[in-house]
């Protein structure tokens, strides 16, 4: 008698897309469109005489954690770019009585600003006239600032990223999912040589609950695969 091999899995690992750690992934899923052409059977009895399934499609999707710009990139078909702390002087800005007026780099609050009239002949205090954000100056109703009032800002810009979104055409990338089956312990991975991610369908931004959004793409054929019994797709190893 054959041996009876029973192997239970429980999935985890570390997502990597173009060699970059995407960070916490708790899913990773493949999808297999088939498409089905029948021959029916017309000598009698019914049923089909012939059938054939071909692969219309293959989708991988997961679920990401970690709202990086990077990773917000893949969904959002972005562009990173670095933010480079630096001295902005004399930034001109019209005041919003208890709204914001968004400044054109984000603000490293840490080093306060400076606000002054249009003319530079008057200094406005901070948590008095006005409050101040990362994302810009807030004018407060109880204090000297006037409505709509044009306002001059001196600030040093935060270091960091921006992510400019929807303006890639959709990149091709590798996907590795480097794993183990928590059911056995054994280290398995996953290959899959040309993914093409689509924009997500939906981002939550603001909620109570920890954050993580889907991405899912079309695994495409690598051509440049010709081997007999190797796939153009992708390849599952396990120990």
């Amino acid at each position: 008698m054959s041996e009876t091999v029973t192997e239970s899995y429980i999935g985890s690992g570390i997502v990597y897309v173009n060699g970059r750690d995407v960070g916490n992934a708790s899913g990773v899923k493949i999808d297999i469109e088939q498409e089905t052409k029948e021959q029916p059977n017309y000598r009698g009895g019914g049923g089909n005489a012939a059938e054939i399934t071909k692969v219309k499609s293959v989708k991988l999707s997961m679920t990401l954690n970690d709202f990086s710009n990077a990773n917000l990139a893949l969904g959002l078909r972005g562009k990173v770019e670095v933010l480079t702390a630096g001295a902005v002087t004399d930034e001109v800005i019209t005041a919003i009585l208890d709204g914001l007026a968004d400044t054109a780099k984000m603000i490293d609050t840490t080093i306060p600003p400076v606000v002054t009239n249009a003319a530079g002949s008057t200094t406005y205090d901070v948590d008095v006239d006005y409050v101040v954000s990362a994302g810009g100056i807030r004018a407060l109703s109880t204090g000297a600032i006037t409505a709509a009032e044009s306002l001059k800002v001196s600030y040093t810009s935060k270091a960091g990223n921006a992510l400019q979104a929807l303006v890639e055409s959709g990149a091709e990338v590798k996907v590795i999912v480097d794993g183990v089956n928590d059911a056995t312990g054994k280290p398995y991975t996953l290959k899959f040589y040309r993914w093409k991610p689509s924009p997500t369908s939906g981002l939550d931004l603001i909620g109570d609950d920890f954050g993580s959004f889907d991405i899912e793409g079309g695994v495409l054929a690598d051509s440049s695969i010709v081997a007999a019994g190797k796939s153009k797709f992708f390849v599952r190893s396990a120990a």
